[in-house]
Parts: C-alpha cells; sequence; structure tokens
C-alpha cells in the first residue's frame, strides 16, 4: 500500500467480523442488483452491497423488512450490508419538484408512488435510524442535507446547519435503539456521519468540524462528487480527508469510475459505492485491465491501466476473445465478446447478467490490487 495513504487502514471491524480495507460496495438499490443475484454478487467476489432507506421504505417497507430479519435474509446475501440514509434522492426529488415534499427542520415530508397509489411519508433523524435499524445493516448513515454543487451560499449554510442537528438527532437515536435492543458493543453496528458544504471549504471545514464533536465511526462524502466541469472533484477529495485525524474511516458515497478510486484511496478513502459498474454494464459498457493486474506494480501511478469495451460494436460481432484474458469472471471464463454481442443485439436478459457480473469483478479485482492481495 502506498505511503500516501491515509493512515494505511488495513480493515474495519463490525460485529465481530472485519471488512478488509479498502472496498467497494455497489449500489443494491432497493434490496437488488438488476439482472444478477446474490449467489452471482458471491461469486463476483463482492463483499458488500449498500442499500437505500428512501427506496425501502415504500416497497416493500420496514415491516416487512423487520419481520424478515433485514435485508440481508430477504435478499438471501450474507456478505456486508450498508444503508445509505436516502438523503440525496430526496433532496435532490424535492429540489427539481418542489410540489413533491417540503423540509424543515424536524425532517423532510415527500409523497411516494407505488402500486397501491400515492402515499405521503415523513423522514426524521430518528425515522431514519429506526428503518436502518429494521433494515439490519452493518453500516448505517446520517440523515444529510444534500445541496447541488452550485448552491447559493445561504443554502450551503442551511445544508451544513442542517446536517450537524440532524447528525446530533441520528447519533441519539443510534445509542437509544442500541440500548434498546440490548446490544453489546461486538454486536452493534455502526454510524457514518456525511460531511456536506458543496463547493465552499469553509462551510465543508465547519461541516466535519461539527460532525466530530458529535462523534461518529466514520465519515462521508457529502454532495456532488465532480467540479464545474463535470470532472471529478480531486480538490474537493484531497480536502475532506485533512479535516480528519489520519485513520479516520472515511466513505467515498457515489465514487466513482476505476480512476476515481484509486485517486480516492491515494487520498486517504477507504469504502467506496456507485451505480457506474452495474448501470455501464446494462448499456454495454464493459471495464477491462489493459495488463494483467500482477504486472501493474504502482496503481497509483500507473497511466491507462484500465479501459472500455463498447461490447455492441460491430468488431465484436466475430470476437472469439473473452471480454478480457485477465478476468476469472463466469463470463470472462464461459463466453466470447461474439456472443454477448450476440445477447445485446437479441435484447436477451442474459446479456445483462453476464456483463454486470464481469464489470463488478472487474471492481473487486482493482480492490484486491490496492489491498496488495494480488
Amino acid at each position: 500500500m502506498n505511503e500516501s495513504v491515509c493512515g494505511k487502514l488495513k480493515n474495519l471491524k463490525i460485529k465481530g467480523k472485519t471488512i478488509l480495507l479498502p472496498d467497494f460496495f455497489p449500489d443494491a438499490t432497493r434490496g437488488v442488483i438488476r439482472s444478477i443475484d446474490s449467489r452471482d454478487l458471491k461469486d463476483a467476489k463482492i463483499n458488500g452491497v449498500i442499500v437505500n432507506t428512501y427506496h425501502l421504505l415504500s416497497q416493500p417497507g420496514p415491516s416487512v423488512l423487520k419481520t424478515l430479519g433485514g435485508v440481508r435474509n430477504f435478499m438471501g446475501w450474507d456478505g456486508w450490508v450498508v444503508s445509505d440514509s436516502g438523503g440525496f434522492q430526496l433532496f435532490s426529488i424535492i429540489q427539481k419538484n418542489k410540489s413533491l415534499g417540503s423540509i424543515t427542520r424536524d425532517g423532510v415530508t415527500f409523497h411516494l408512488s407505488s402500486k397501491g397509489g400515492r402515499s405521503k411519508y415523513k423522514i426524521t433523524p430518528e425515522k431514519c435510524i429506526q428503518i436502518q435499524f429494521d433494515i439490519h445493516s452493518d453500516i448505517m448513515v446520517a440523515l444529510d442535507y444534500f445541496t447541488p454543487y452550485k448552491a447559493k451560499d445561504e443554502d450551503i449554510k442551511l445544508s451544513v446547519d442542517l446536517t450537524i442537528e440532524w447528525g446530533k438527532r441520528c447519533k441519539d437515536e443510534f445509542e437509544r435503539q442500541c440500548e434498546i435492543r440490548k446490544l453489546k458493543n461486538s454486536d452493534r453496528p455502526i454510524l457514518f456521519g456525511v460531511v456536506q458544504g458543496a463547493h465552499n471549504l469553509k462551510e465543508r471545514e465547519r461541516c466535519a468540524a461539527g460532525l466530530k464533536k458529535i462523534g461518529f465511526e466514520g465519515y462521508g462524502y457529502g454532495g456532488w462528487p465532480f467540479d464545474d466541469e463535470m470532472n471529478f472533484d480531486l480538490k474537493l477529495t484531497e480536502f475532506i480527508p485533512k479535516l480528519f485525524d489520519k485513520g479516520t474511516f472515511l466513505y467515498g458515497l457515489g465514487v466513482g469510475n476505476p480512476q476515481a478510486v484509486v485517486d480516492s484511496v491515494r487520498l486517504g478513502w477507504n469504502i467506496f459505492d456507485c451505480v457506474l459498474p452495474t448501470r455501464d454494464a446494462r448499456h454495454k459498457r464493459l471495464y477491462v485491465f489493459t495488463k494483467d493486474p500482477k504486472e501493474i506494480e504502482d496503481i497509483f501511478n500507473e497511466k491507462d491501466w484500465y479501459e472500455y469495451v463498447y461490447i455492441s460494436r460491430e468488431k465484436h460481432v466475430r470476437g472469439n476473445s473473452p471480454i478480457s484474458p485477465y478476468c476469472d469472471c463466469h463470463a470472462c471464463k464461459n463466453y466470447s465478446r461474439s456472443y454477448l454481442n450476440h445477447l445485446f443485439a437479441i435484447d436477451d436478459s442474459l446479456a445483462y447478467r453476464l456483463s454486470t457480473i464481469h464489470n463488478l469483478r472487474m471492481y473487486s479485482m482493482m480492490m484486491e490490487k490496492l489491498r496488495g492481495e494480488i
């Protein structure tokens, strides 16, 4: 591991088990990663997933998850589970259409549509934590107030004010739930706060200071991780870890493409999630190493170490090679580029499954490389 990596963190212990770091958790937003099942995830050597409190609220609902012993049992998954608060999704929707919800210091009121019709919900910091306990996640995320990157200064200040206020209420409710459930330290999940502040570095610093005063086991990257030109914001990604002690667990929420993940690890981040590898897989964009990962001596300084394969292009119609010669996933061991090209051409669902398995295995291999395992 490169010496520049903040704290050189090797693992995170939760409920008596260990997460080897750094690691990437794909988005199983509604308790599923589209087109694949939990066995496929395990075979792709994925160690954990992230689910979304907002989306699970309406379907299947907290009562269903509670009855079934949490989302892990619900989806037949024996790996790690992170539950996002859903704040990003909530505020994104409300900011686009004010008629869909409202925000007060007490929490967020909003409407959700499902097969049963349109229902009104209210999420407070306390309710957010209660739902995450019903989800039975290992890492919980406090409710935060998301603002767009180009938000006005007064909106950014309000975002930080409420993120800190809600963070304190989330932490208090978290401790209350642990006490009610009589959870020993070895049985407790952990709670992360989220650093908001958009592009305003002083507000980011104020938010981090407020959250540190409350005390969380880790801290997440809040807001859009992109700059004005929609490039990955390396400046902000480097700035936030400097606000915390060396060795702090830092979660790159929504990060990112392979290079963004590698750059973030170099700068001190150690947990990641993103929709990109699974979404891109369904849109015929696959990720491959440009050479054997074993031959990459220093991935932090390696140029052009991965590339995209656009599998639906004409040149792959007769391609007899696997997606990647360096990948050991189910798709690469058993099928050619030509076959996958054909599956997409006829719009068969197997195309989505094989592509998703491959992209996730590429990510898990990347994390193995970053951990020094290959």
